[in-house]
């Protein structure tokens, strides 16, 4: 008996079961290809989800730089605070995001 990855949730599981006791993905009857098929879906699905977010991250971190250019709030208020606070943590969210989107790619290959 040795252990495999499972093609859906990529936790070790053994190579003599018929489904993932993790995720309840049937392996048995599945060919190879379809199981690569289904392992190509989930990180598309990841990558996909990755750049969603960092693209959210990056709208958040410029409508508070545009809130902060256009009303120009005193340093002292509280306005002055959550858009900078804001606009840091949706950069450092994109970073986050992008940093973990180019380790998703690395493993690919």
């Amino acid at each position: 008996m040795a252990l495999t990855q499972c093609p859906s949730c990529n936790k070790r599981i053994s190579s003599k079961v018929k489904e993932c006791p993790h995720c309840q993905f049937v392996l048995a009857g599945q060919s190879k290809d379809e199981m690569e098929r289904e392992s190509h879906r989930l990180r598309q699905e990841k990558s996909d989800k990755l750049v969603s977010r960092s693209m959210l991250a990056l709208l958040i971190a410029i409508a508070a730089f545009t809130y902060l250019f256009l009303q120009q709030p005193m340093p002292d208020t509280w306005q002055y605070g959550v858009s900078v606070g804001s606009m840091v943590a949706g950069l450092v969210w994109f970073v986050i995001n992008r940093v973990q989107l180019v380790f998703l790619k690395k493993k690919k290959r």
